[in-house]
């Protein structure tokens, strides 16, 4: 009997237990979690986000109102209060965030340049600075710190900063060429391109080009000028081969030249009596009255030696030279 009555009430408990399982079940199956909670058996109706539940409301028809400023509900409620939004304290490195959100609750964000110190993020730090020479391989943010690497070749930073990257040296436009090539703290130093090189090379050249021909005229008047310079100077080369003039007499024909030296006087004085030998064969032939014609329209002299020597404007001081180095050669 005592076996039985044991047995009686174990079971009388599991049916309860199931019964109330069910019950429950039942009753939470037939509100929805999300907007409806259970009052009495009944479904009753929640507050939607950004408001809180009143008092004076009904369970079918509840009576909500909206979030204060600085608040913010982000589910449906039948709570009575708002939370409040996180107060974000500029003297720990925070933005000062407006609130305008009464959904959603406001994350305080780090300032720029610095990142939260903690997953907590209970307060901001600074970001590292990439000194010169480095830049920032990935910039730091709200939650992470910057990482910087060193500057590779063909790139420069030449400033402490926690966001600069590396930058690449400038290329030189046409006309312009580098004058200083970059580093790793410094850029490429572009000037433009100067023409002097140019001038200067021209005169170079002109200045060997004026030598050479210098040197081979040098040459050319010492070689040749010896011939008729027994001295060889340079002077009397030049002059030689250079300063030579022949003027003609307009009736008698005889060049009357301009002697550079000595030997030249000699021979220009030889040909002026050569030309007047042939002058006195000619004169028994013609009449005695014309050699007087012919001087009345020139200036005229007899030398020394009995000849007629006309002479025209302008010659009176060769034709006096050319006499006195004819009487020098006879004495």
């Amino acid at each position: 009997m005592l076996r039985f009555t044991t047995h009686f009430t174990k079971m009388h408990l599991l049916l309860m237990v199931m019964w109330a399982f069910m019950a429950m079940t039942a009753a939470q199956s037939r509100c929805d979690p999300l907007t409806q909670y259970d009052k009495n058996g009944q479904c009753c109706k929640k507050c939607v986000p950004g408001t809180r539940m009143t008092s004076l409301g009904t369970c079918l028809e509840p009576q909500c109102i909206e979030c204060e400023q600085n608040e913010y509900q982000d589910e449906y409620t039948i709570e009575d209060k708002c939370h409040l939004q996180p107060y974000c304290d500029k003297h720990k490195n925070f933005q000062v965030n407006v609130h305008e959100s009464k959904t959603q609750r406001s994350t305080c964000m780090c300032q720029s340049g610095f990142h939260c110190s903690s997953n907590a993020c209970l307060t901001c730090v600074a970001h590292t600075t990439c000194a010169p020479g480095h830049g920032a391989q990935s910039e730091g943010n709200h939650m992470h710190d910057t990482v910087c690497q060193k500057c590779p070749e063909g790139t420069f930073s030449n400033e402490t900063s926690w966001d600069g990257v590396c930058k690449k040296w400038t290329q030189c436009e046409n006309g312009y060429h580098i004058q200083q090539s970059g580093t790793d703290i410094s850029d490429n130093i572009c000037v433009e391109t100067s023409r002097k090189h140019v001038v200067v090379i021209s005169v170079v050249v002109l200045v060997i080009f004026v030598v050479f021909i210098s040197a081979v005229m040098y040459w050319m008047c010492k070689v040749f000028g010896k011939q008729g310079d027994s001295k060889g100077k340079v002077k009397g080369c030049v002059e030689s081969c250079l300063v030579f003039k022949k003027e003609p007499l307009k009736d008698s024909g005889v060049l009357i030249a301009v002697p550079t030296n000595e030997t030249e006087e000699e021979s220009m004085l030889t040909e002026v009596q050569t030309s007047q030998e042939e002058a006195s064969e000619r004169t028994p032939e013609e009449n005695e009255d014309e050699p007087s014609q012919a001087m009345s329209t020139e200036h005229s002299f007899r030398t020394e030696n009995g000849n007629y020597v006309t002479q025209e404007n302008g010659k009176t001081e060769i034709l006096s030279r050319q006499e006195s180095q004819t009487q020098t050669f006879t004495d």
